[in-house]
């Protein structure tokens, strides 16, 4: 028989195992009918998982905290993604001078899971395991554009403003995904950060969708709309190639990196 401490950790994760993409909001009468649970075991359960951060309270329902998306980048480091896309990150961040990073969608969130830190003295400093929202920078808008479900998830999520430059009209938004997939990137300014610009594509997966978000980011001093216009193609064309080195796409070769 299972130690206590091993059964009560065997009991959370069945807890957790309840929440999915389709339903990820749960209350506990549904949390019951699933694990089978008695109400005052899963009461006690979601408790402690509250108070560590893996679960979120809204209302009557409950939700996966952040803490879980965070954890989920380091699990994610041994996938072949991960490992293809590796120096091809490496390399746009050489070629454009500019922080770049590798962004997978969680939900309404977006998770850096590589990272590549520009050279310069100001510079965007991301870290992997960062969690940031998808309506704010141009990784979330390369998920929105080419994933409705992307979309929908954070539009039920709510378009949080940061700063001024923060995009939380629908039409507006509209406007730019539809610019998005025009030009195969995004261009971000000042939408998460006053001052912080971005440029992202894609990566495509097997189903057509994005698997991943190539992006890199800098201040506005640098990254600029003209200088937007000359790094977008490139970030796209990489994007493309490690999509391609994935076999899901027909091989291309970046241009210029």
């Amino acid at each position: 028989m299972p130690e206590p401490g091993v059964r009560v950790l065997g009991r959370a994760c069945d807890v957790l195992d309840c929440f999915t993409e389709t339903e990820p909001r749960l209350g506990v009468a549904d949390i019951r009918a699933r694990t089978g649970l008695p109400a005052t075991t899963v009461a006690r359960i979601v408790s402690t998982l509250l108070q560590e951060g893996l679960l979120v309270r809204e209302g009557d329902s409950y939700r996966v905290g952040l803490r879980v998306l965070v954890w989920s980048a380091p699990a994610r480091s041994g996938s072949s993604l991960l490992g293809v896309a590796r120096p091809f990150v490496d390399q746009l961040r050489d070629v454009t001078g500019e922080s770049a990073g590798l962004y997978v969608r969680q939900g309404a969130s977006r998770v850096l899971v590589i990272s590549a830190a520009s050279q310069h003295s100001v510079i965007y400093r991301g870290y992997v395991g960062q969690v940031l929202p998808l309506h704010a920078g141009a990784a979330g808008k390369c998920f929105m554009a080419f994933d409705e479900d992307a979309l929908g998830t954070a539009l039920d999520a709510g378009l949080e403003r940061f700063t001024d430059a923060t995009v939380v009209a629908r039409e507006e938004l509209d406007r730019q995904l539809a610019q998005v997939r025009e030009r195969g990137w995004a261009f971000t300014e000042s939408e998460r950060e006053v001052g912080l610009n971005s440029v992202a594509a894609p990566v495509t997966g097997f189903d057509g969708r994005p698997e991943a978000a190539l992006a890199i980011g800098g201040p506005s001093i640098r990254l600029d709309r003209e200088e937007a216009e000359r790094v977008g193609p490139i970030v796209a064309a990489t994007a493309r190639a490690i999509a391609a080195r994935m076999g899901h796409v027909p091989a291309e070769e970046p241009a210029d990196v």
